[in-house]
């Protein structure tokens, strides 16, 4: 197998990208995790920009965190299960495991 990856550089650049994707996975944690009214996002990045999303895509909430650990007031969302990314520059880190009750 490795053999056939060495050949076809797109496979290669593609299980790069998958794995550059679990590594920004596991560097966001939630808590508490389901959530009702307010939730601390921590990450390995200095600073960002939190971002939840429907899972339609549509942005229902966003805000400039200073630093990490940031607490977030999400009373005004409605239940359901949101995407939670975060973004500095152009890193993006992101991480779908947020529930709203």
């Amino acid at each position: 197998m490795l053999k056939s990856l060495r050949s076809k550089p797109v496979a290669i650049a593609l299980v790069s990208i998958l794995m550059g994707t679990t590594a920004a996975l596991a560097a966001i944690k939630i808590a508490p995790k389901p959530t009702t009214d307010s939730v601390t996002v921590y990450s390995e990045k200095s600073a960002g920009e939190v971002i939840l999303s429907h899972q339609d895509g549509t942005i229902a909430f966003n805000r400039k965190c200073a630093s990490f650990p940031c607490q977030l007031d999400i009373s005004s969302l409605s239940k359901g299960e949101y995407d939670v990314m975060i973004r500095n520059g152009t890193d993006i880190q992101q991480m779908v495991a947020l529930y709203k009750e």
